[in-house]
């Protein structure tokens, strides 16, 4: 079966976006993580890494901010909460059924805070340094958790993915593989079955490996015509799995089928991030590098559509989530938030959906 290809041409266009709020971060921003547990799901963070060309060469050159905000929909009230300093943040996750933050850096940590609701602040938790496989300079890149909480995934700019643990005490690792020849851009455990996860790197491949068997990858995939950049293992859709990469394309999957996607779907930039809408979670929001932000919705078919575009980033396009919240009063709304690089801005916008069903 060949996979179903499409462009940015055929875009249905049916809803439309409207900047509600924008906010200059100061340093470059490239990450966003809206929290969805109750009753903070009006919060969400924004990670930035800056490089100080006077000290480029070094790691005292990459430093960054973790800016805690809250938006509520009803009010459409905006705040910048906290702002705490950091090393330059590459990448952050919550934890699945815990109010956690892990946040992974540019010094090669996973640092975890702890959320107090009613203070809304974060609290620090736990830091862990990855192992290294030599003394240069090893970033840790991107963090995955899995459904239960007690495993997480870590990929590093020497291509290697590290498997932790969590309980009370915090983050511990198990184990670190080397999955690519250079950055593993990307990880994600399966949810469908979370013996299987997920590598992406700039060597253009996407390994595929079982938990309880590290050695070597269950399967590699060669069909990327560039790095693979991220990951999305559809919960709601069983065996499928989206990727995004540098080629600029949004392949779906089936996992048992692995030789080909599909469909495959030109979105105009390289597809740096991957997030569902919660509420409607065939709808797949993607930062597209440098074209812009993109909502695509995934048919039972398997092909994608591009309902909208959003243009009001003028650089890098990076950090992108939906809200957890919403505004009862309005069915047919949804919010989200973007960021960039470059110009470090972050936006909150609302787009309304023509119809339930697109």
């Amino acid at each position: 079966m060949s996979a179903r290809a499409t462009t940015g041409l055929e875009a249905k266009m049916a809803s439309k976006i409207n900047t509600l709020h924008s906010y200059d971060t100061l340093y470059s921003a490239d990450s966003i993580e809206w929290c969805p547990h109750a009753p903070s799901q009006h919060l969400f963070v924004c990670g930035t890494y800056q490089l100080d060309k006077e000290e480029e060469s070094s790691k005292a050159g990459r430093k960054g901010r973790l800016l805690l905000f809250s938006y509520r929909p009803d009010s459409n009230s905006f705040a910048l909460e906290q702002s705490i300093e950091t090393a330059a943040i590459l990448d952050q996750k919550w934890h699945p059924s815990r109010p956690v933050l892990t946040v992974v850096n540019a010094s090669g940590q996973a640092v975890t805070y702890n959320l107090l609701p009613t203070e809304e602040q974060l609290i620090p938790m736990d830091t862990l340094t990855i192992e290294k496989e030599s003394e240069e300079e090893q970033l840790a890149l991107s963090i995955d958790w899995n459904l239960q909480g007690d495993k997480a995934l870590i990929s590093d700019s020497k291509g290697g993915v590290t498997v932790l643990e969590f309980d009370e005490r915090g983050l511990h690792q198990r184990d670190r593989f080397k999955a690519h020849s250079f950055e593993a851009w990307t990880c994600a455990f399966d949810r469908t079955d979370e013996n299987i996860l997920y590598t992406g790197g700039d060597d253009t491949l996407l390994n595929i490996y079982d938990i309880r068997c590290l050695e070597a990858p269950v399967m590699k995939n060669k069909c990327h015509d560039a790095g693979v950049t991220s990951l999305l293992s559809l919960r709601h859709r069983e065996n499928l799995l989206a990727t995004g990469s540098y080629d600029d394309q949004l392949r779906i999957f089936d996992r048992r089928a692995m030789k080909a996607p599909l469909s495959r779907t030109n979105l105009g930039g390289g597809v740096w991030r991957l997030k569902p809408n919660p509420h409607r979670p065939d709808w797949i929001l993607c930062a597209c590098m440098y074209h812009n932000f993109s909502i695509v919705s995934l048919k039972e078919d398997q092909s994608v559509v591009i309902e909208s575009e959003y243009f009001e980033h003028s650089s890098i396009c990076y950090g992108c989530d939906w809200s957890y919240a919403s505004d009862g009063s309005k069915t047919d709304s949804y919010y989200f938030a973007t960021c960039s690089f470059y110009d470090h801005k972050l936006c909150l916008a609302e787009i309304k959906s023509d119809n339930k069903e697109s």
